[in-house]
């Protein structure tokens, strides 16, 4: 799996819509859709499941809060600054929850939220059949011969195997406002062009949530490794740059591991 790095200035048209933001990663397109899904999406299920297991852990810790535990801020649009507090606590906006209860709390949170993530992208894995085959049995050929949504849930699991790191690095810390009106974070930049639905997350945390998604596609890595596989998940990649105009999804594009070996245009 290749995949390509694109120094471009951050477009709001760009990043509002999918394909899009898959321009802006450099990155084949649908490969990540699960993963966008949960931290980027508006999917009611991932919001609400936040919901019920911040309500039943941290319920009572939420409403034992008074005035004198926050710092001063803004009611914006709440009829008191506690009542804000509460409910962008209760909602899992992870930038009350460090200031209030501290980076354990905080990472707490992040960790059920990328585990909630490597939960669905197990299923969507263990969905995957061809000829009576699960994953773990698939060959190359099989893997040919796929639904490309199918290979796009692959695309994903060895996307985190390959290319965690230089993701978080270079595609993560793109931080940005593009008028989000995510709770709590208005007019503040996020992660990931713009795009993450948790800023803290995705900036000051971002060293948290690239820690718990390694850990997290580590055991996936174990969950499904075929026979002849390594013991130990690959060792990451670095993603690689080609010249305009050639597809780098193409099995015959030639990479380069240094943008200025990619060859001048004649």
């Amino acid at each position: 799996m290749k995949l390509r790095f694109k120094i471009l200035e951050t477009n709001r048209t760009l990043v509002e819509a999918k394909d899009g933001l898959y321009n802006l990663l450099g990155v084949k397109p649908g490969s990540l859709d699960i993963f966008l899904e949960t931290f980027t999406g508006s999917s009611p299920s991932h919001q609400d499941a936040l919901r019920r297991f911040i309500s039943s852990r941290f319920g009572s810790q939420i409403e034992a809060l008074t005035d004198e535990d926050l710092p001063d801020t803004d009611p914006r649009g709440y009829s008191t600054s506690l009542s804000k507090v509460k409910a962008l606590l209760s909602n899992g906006v992870l930038y009350w929850w460090y200031q209030l209860f501290g980076l354990e709390a905080a990472q707490l949170l992040v960790r059920y939220q990328v585990i909630s993530y490597y939960m669905d992208l197990e299923d969507a894995i263990e969905s995957i059949s061809f000829e009576g085959k699960g994953y773990s049995e698939i060959t190359s050929e099989d893997f040919a011969k796929l639904p490309e949504e199918d290979k796009n849930i692959i695309y994903e699991k060895h996307f985190w195997e390959d290319y965690l790191d230089s993701f978080f690095d270079k595609q993560m810390a793109q931080a940005s406002d593009t008028g989000n009106k995510y709770a709590g974070g208005a007019g503040i930049p996020s992660g990931l062009f713009g795009t993450m639905n948790d800023w803290w997350m995705s900036t000051d945390g971002r060293g948290i949530m690239r820690a718990e998604m390694r850990e997290a596609s580590n055991e996936l890595y174990q969950q499904f490794r075929k026979e002849d596989s390594a013991e130990e998940p690959p060792e990451q990649k670095q993603p690689q740059w080609f010249e305009k105009g050639v597809n780098a999804w193409d099995d015959d594009a030639v990479g380069y591991d240094k943008r200025e070996d990619v060859p001048k245009p004649s």
